[in-house]
């Protein structure tokens, strides 16, 4: 995994770093597919490293973001640049090319990335039957990130709480990412009538997550203007404390509503079941006691040797 992401530096800090995911993304991957072989647990964590790095960009705080890619100049980074780089990402997920090379930039680099992991993707016996899946979803969370984008900027004014949450939760990327591990860990052939069957499953579960996540970041987010469950019941007029205390009793009700829909899943679909309720419960549980910065590799293999000895 180090080595698909070493040569876009301008994107993804060093595993060593405090700013890098590289070490929470493979340990979120371990624990969602504990059985899981190690190339499919780096290609899982390569995926959330780039879609960490990705949604950097979609909120402006990657850096110098422009550049000949989407065909950005220097009016600044917008809702509809938020939807052509989705777009992007999904075209080459179908095929496209783009240029040899990192790039230099922030965007460049994603892409190259993307392209790469891509290449790896299409190596798994079931992507084929959900890579169509995983581009439409690309292009809902696009989307989804403009409509962030603007309520962020200025340009609508931010949403009710209960507007918020169906946006949020596509906008966390968990579709993205159960699409992917569903082409990567699921049994070829692959039938990709599954995702409907797991819909309810997968979004009960995006919403765990994005809570758990807004309760993590809201004081990073408020400096930064983004739309956060915490600081739209703040600004509805309860006090912080209340208002996490609200978000954290709605988390409360929505694990004990994603318990009960695994339960329903069919027989067949036990190892999604199995992987989505290690998913969110180790990454909320994460949320709620971290954040997913400042955890190094080195972190890693000191906790690895911990939990050995």
């Amino acid at each position: 995994m180090a080595r698909l992401l070493s040569p876009y530096t301008a994107l993804f800090a060093d595993g060593d770093s405090a700013g890098s995911r590289l070490a929470f993304s493979c340990l979120s991957a371990a624990a969602t597919f504990p059985g899981a072989r190690r190339e499919q647990i780096a290609d899982l964590g390569a995926l959330s490293t780039i879609l960490f790095g990705v949604d950097d960009i979609t909120d402006n705080v990657a850096g110098n973001v422009t550049g000949n890619v989407t065909g950005n100049v220097a009016g600044g980074w917008t809702h509809q640049d938020v939807v052509a780089l989705f777009r992007r990402l999904s075209s080459v997920l179908a095929g496209e090319r783009i240029e040899t090379g990192p790039g230099s930039t922030p965007m460049e680099q994603a892409l190259h990335a993307w392209q790469t992991w891509c290449d790896r993707f299409h190596g798994y016996g079931a992507a084929a039957a959900y890579a169509p899946l995983l581009a439409e979803q690309l292009e809902l969370t696009g989307a989804a990130m403009a409509q962030e984008s603007v309520w962020a900027t200025g340009g609508e004014p931010w949403p009710a709480y209960t507007e918020y949450l169906p946006n949020a939760t596509v906008t966390f990327l968990y579709h993205t990412w159960w699409l992917a591990a569903l082409g990567i860990c699921g049994p070829s052939p692959a039938d990709a009538a599954a995702w409907e069957t797991v819909g309810q499953v997968t979004e009960l579960g995006a919403a765990c997550l994005r809570l758990a996540n807004d309760v993590r970041t809201f004081e990073r987010e408020r400096s930064e203007g983004k739309p956060n469950a915490v600081l739209i019941l703040e600004r509805a007029g309860l006090r912080t404390e209340a208002a996490v205390e609200q978000v954290s009793a709605h988390i409360r009700e929505l694990n004990a509503d994603f318990t009960r829909a695994l339960a329903g899943l069919p027989a067949d679909l036990e190892w999604v079941a199995d992987g989505q309720r290690r998913c969110v419960f180790f990454s909320g549980g994460w949320y709620m006691a971290r954040d997913t910065h400042a955890y190094t590799v080195q972190d890693l293999a000191a906790d690895a040797d911990a939990h050995r000895g």
